[in-house]
């Protein structure tokens, strides 16, 4: 049996959904918030996979919970950890800095205990830093420097680590920014939705995206192909920012929003929205770390993971197949 957490997010019901398409099951889902399992569910529907549903092991579990978290694993033979607390905000930080870490930390102790044969771990390319571009598995993950979502992954991935050194299989991947369907609230579906209503202006920025099926199918082909003690970088191409708002627009038969290369009125905006939420207002969606990561010029390789046997989708095929689930 294969338990895969955060199972009702975005990325890892589209590994559960994949792995049951690979024949790999049984498979254990774990998931906490019963609304997220329902967006999950609409991911499936519109994929055409709705019947499969009930062949899941739906499991709720709290992962802060280490007991919550021993009994999930019980009688599994792998596990996919992708649970994590995703947010640019300020006031999250706290949450995410202790949250994702724990999580892992409490998958790990779970799965050295009960002896698995491997765990694979969800990571993200923000732990990766380097001065040039595009960058490549060769970086070392550096804690210094990065934002508290990016601080959040690492040390998330050095519990993952730190389970290798005790002697477990570990596996790790390191998605960009993914790209599903836009049925949840938070994650890429917020970027959708940014870009169906309409912006203002698009930065001038660029970063590395990949289809959240080719993330799903990385898992698929690490657990079938092990590369225990291996990282790879799941980027499908690098973009800018003007190419994925802009491509969405042109779908979706929006006006393309103009772009703004200087980044002085993304940091007046992000200030101006803070202050605004200070006082009572909305919850700013534009933050210091979000305006830094639009307006800055990044990218990523993925000729290790190609090499390993992973092909990605074009970009305009993922752009198509996210836009139809709008309209």
């Amino acid at each position: 049996m294969i338990v895969v957490s955060g199972a009702s997010g975005m990325v890892g019901s589209q590994i559960v959904l994949a792995l049951l398409e690979a024949g790999m099951g049984p498979v254990r889902g774990l998931y906490r918030s019963p609304s997220s399992l329902d967006s999950a569910r609409r991911s499936w529907e519109f994929q055409g996979f709705g019947h499969r549903w009930d062949e899941v092991d739906w499991h709720r579990a709290d992962l802060e919970d280490p007991s919550e978290v021993e009994n999930a694993l019980e009688g599994a033979h792998y596990a996919v950890h992708a649970a994590a607390l995703v947010s640019f905000r300020k006031k999250d930080e706290h949450l995410m800095l202790r949250g994702t870490p724990l999580l892992a930390e409490h998958m790990v102790n779970a799965a050295l205990h009960h002896g698995l044969k491997g765990l694979v771990h969800i990571s993200s390319v923000a732990v990766l830093q380097g001065t040039e571009m595009p960058l490549d598995e060769s970086v070392d993950p550096q804690r210094k420097g990065l934002n508290a979502y990016a601080r959040s992954k690492f040390d998330a991935e050095m519990q993952a680590r730190r389970g290798e050194v005790e002697g477990h299989n570990v596996l790790i991947v390191n998605p960009s920014v993914v790209l599903g369907l836009p049925f949840w609230a938070d994650g890429s579906s917020r970027l959708l939705r940014s870009a169906a209503k309409g912006l203002p202006a698009v930065p001038g920025g660029s970063t590395g995206w990949v289809d959240v099926r080719d993330v799903a199918a990385s898992v698929v082909h690490g657990l079938r192909n092990p590369s225990w003690g291996e990282r790879y970088i799941l980027s499908g191409s690098n973009q800018s920012f003007e190419a994925f708002y802009g491509g969405i627009a042109d779908r979706l038969g929006k006006r393309r929003a103009p772009v703004v290369r200087a980044r002085w009125p993304f940091e007046l905006a992000w200030r101006l929205l803070a202050l605004v939420e200070a006082l009572g207002g909305p919850t700013a969606q534009l933050t210091k770390d979000s305006v830094k990561a639009a307006t800055s010029q990044g990218g990523y390789r993925n000729d290790k993971a190609q090499a390993w046997g992973i092909p990605f989708r074009p970009f305009d095929e993922t752009l198509d197949w996210i836009a139809s689930a709008w309209t």
